[in-house]
């Protein structure tokens, strides 16, 4: 998935510190809405994940490190 302009978006997050661009790739800024405590990015699926997601295949979060946030996902304008 490729990250998506935000209208209305509160702020821009860059690359952690500690993210090795070399090693790990680039970290593109992000726009994220800050909304009722939550942050909210959007993201559009490329055109080979939209068939996946109509062959019913699930999307997978991937957070890292050891505890897990909460966390939402959701379709459509930000809620």
């Amino acid at each position: 998935m490729k990250a998506s302009p935000l209208e209305g978006h509160t702020r821009r997050l860059g690359a952690p510190v500690e993210w090795d661009h070399e090693e790990l790739g680039i970290c593109h800024t992000l726009e994220i809405l800050d909304r009722d405590g939550w942050m909210i990015s959007a993201w559009i699926p490329t055109e080979t994940e939209l068939k996946r997601l109509n062959a019913g295949m699930p999307v997978h979060l991937h957070i890292k490190g050891q505890v897990h946030p909460v966390v939402a996902i959701s379709v459509g304008e930000p809620k």
